[in-house]
């Protein structure tokens, strides 16, 4: 059970540890967690400089990269336990830590212990891991330590700030309720999916909701979204091609597809609301939805004949919402009233 560690009172970020150890402050031993590698590299380049003179690093230096085929407790621990050269002093660097199988880091978390309880001024071993398994007495050991140095990426909380900052490109506010909804808030994809649209986008300052759907949505969204839009729009031309590419998605099923026509049928003068708002989760046909599988199961069990008849409905249903004052409720009402009869 492989788990991605935030920071935590366990833990600290890599300009806290500097602080502690130009304050002679900090243990031997430390884990480097997380996947921003950029600030890991940063971290482990300045503690080269500050720790490694120039011209020792043969004698003071060390870097693992472990194979667990081959790399073990043993060989760590004796590469950390060498007497730094004439006096000076030692810094041991372990790449891919999270290769190492359960038994070497048993004994790792023995040593951690004892580094800690026995600290010598002449030595820093640092294991750069990408994730850590809760379950292992190893996790629970250097989380009790403290020596747990985060490098998870800092979270994204402006999607637009963050565009303007690292790709100087203007995020429009539909760009950002598009990008929010479809790529969702995990940082490393967030990053990277905006690194593909802003290339996408070239020498234009501008990301848009149509630049968004056309690099981070795959082809069944663009095809829902589509759909939903041009019902919202009363374009008849635009939903029946949109029903057409929905149709020939060898991913979708014949009553997944009327689901989805349902679902958005039955419900449209509440997602207009939603689309105006700038909600898009509950304006868009999302599989999370509970009541998209429930209309799915009920439509399942119908003949196809019957399938058609409620679409048949939905439609004139779309067109009377159109062309009408009714009030919501009742077209909701009417929604209801094709599904049973």
């Amino acid at each position: 059970m492989a788990v991605r560690k935030s920071k935590t009172e366990e833990s600290f970020r890599p300009e806290d540890f500097l602080k502690k150890l130009e304050a002679n402050e900090t243990g031997n031993f430390y884990v480097l967690l997380g996947e921003d590698h950029t600030r890991a590299e940063q971290l482990l380049e300045t503690l080269r400089a500050r720790l490694v003179p120039p011209g020792m690093e043969d004698f003071s230096l060390e870097t693992i990269t472990v194979d667990k085929e081959k790399n073990g407790a043993g060989e760590i621990i004796g590469a950390a336990e060498t007497i730094p050269f004439m006096g000076g002093y030692r810094l041991v660097i372990v790449r891919h830590g999270e290769e190492l199988d359960s038994e070497a880091l048993e004994a790792l978390s023995e040593y951690a212990q004892e580094t800690f309880e026995k600290k010598r001024p002449d030595m820093l071993l640092i294991i750069v891991m990408s994730a850590l398994d809760k379950r292992l007495k190893f996790t629970k050991t250097i989380q009790k330590l403290g020596a747990i140095i985060d490098c998870e990426p800092e979270p994204i909380r402006d999607l637009r700030e963050y565009a303007k900052k690292h790709f100087n490109k203007t995020l429009t506010p539909d760009g950002e309720r598009a990008f929010s909804e479809i790529v969702g808030s995990d940082t490393r994809k967030v990053a990277a999916e905006m690194e593909k649209v802003s290339l996408y986008t070239g020498d234009r300052e501008e990301i848009t909701e149509a630049d968004v759907m056309a690099i981070c949505a795959d082809s069944n969204i663009q095809d829902e979204w589509e759909l939903r839009n041009c019902l919202l729009s009363g374009s008849m031309e635009g939903t029946l091609s949109a029903l057409r590419n929905l149709r020939f998605d060898p991913s979708g099923s014949e009553e997944g597809i009327f689901a989805k026509l349902t679902y958005i049928m039955s419900d449209l003068p509440v997602i207009a609301e939603a689309a105006k708002r700038g909600d898009m989760r509950a304006a868009r046909v999302f599989p999370g939805n509970p009541r998209y599988y429930a209309m799915k199961n009920f439509l399942s069990e119908l003949p196809v004949e019957k399938q058609r008849k409620i679409l048949s409905f939905m439609m004139y249903q779309m067109i009377a919402f159109r062309g009408s004052n009714l009030p919501k409720d009742i077209m909701n009402d009417l929604a209801c009233i094709s599904l049973i009869l």
